[in-house]
């Protein structure tokens, strides 16, 4: 998981959608259920690098994909907002499947897995939008995600199962990790590695690609450079 810095224009479809229906005579009711998707859908791709808000693998915008199709997740609960409140773009993030087509809830993550869980347990304050929250976010070389604040670091696997033993996301980070090892290893020896290759190692690793995409966990190759930079 890391930081998310959100464009603060609200996709052009859905205001368009809002002022349609405020005009209407009568006006219609504005809810999330009606309101066009592909434009907060589009926005919140282009925002993230093309990753999910919360376990950081691939999101597309490709319908057909539906194991990597992006789906827009509400920060605030749908259940603890008005129908118009759930139609705000800035309580949307994009997140992936998470297994959400699984019987099995310990295979489920992200937003798929608190979902599962009862109303009262899906409230949390654990927020990708929150940066001071995603300073505190760290990785083991294990590839467990915790943070700092014991709150928060419950969170990440007691509301969206970011640790779970079924769900392979903790030996993906940890693979993210020992191949970034491997290509430093092969430059330098490890204790001997310059702020300089470690910044020519971010721009390999932590920068999106032409089409604006990120690597998949491009949180823990972030993390552990900044880790070695300041060492």
């Amino acid at each position: 998981m890391r930081y998310i810095k959100k464009s603060g224009t609200e996709p052009e479809d859905l205001q368009k959608y809002k002022r349609d229906c405020r005009r209407a005579s009568p006006p219609l009711k504005i809810t999330y259920k009606d309101m066009p998707k592909d434009g907060s859908r589009k926005q919140l791709a282009v925002d993230q690098g093309y990753i999910c808000a919360y376990c950081m693998r691939r999101v597309c915008l490709d319908s057909e994909n539906k194991e990597q199709y992006i789906n827009i997740e509400h920060i605030v609960p749908q259940n603890q907002l008005t129908d118009e409140e759930a139609t705000n773009f800035s309580n949307f993030i994009g997140v992936c499947s998470g297994g959400r087509d699984k019987k099995d809830n310990a295979r489920k993550t992200c937003d798929a897995y608190r979902g599962a869980l009862s109303e009262e347990q899906q409230i949390m304050q654990l927020n990708p939008l929150n940066e001071a929250q995603m300073e505190t976010i760290r990785y083991r070389p294990t590839g467990e995600i915790y943070s700092t604040d014991k709150v928060l670091s419950h969170q990440l696997s007691e509301k969206l199962n970011l640790n779970g033993e079924s769900t392979y996301l903790k030996e993906n980070r940890a693979t993210a990790y020992q191949n970034l090892l491997k290509v430093l290893k092969r430059e330098k020896v490890q204790g001997k590695w310059s702020k300089t290759l470690l910044k020519n190692m971010w721009d390999v690793f932590c920068k999106p690609n032409e089409t604006g995409a990120y690597r998949e966990y491009v949180g823990v190759y972030e993390y552990w450079l900044k880790h070695w930079m300041h060492k």
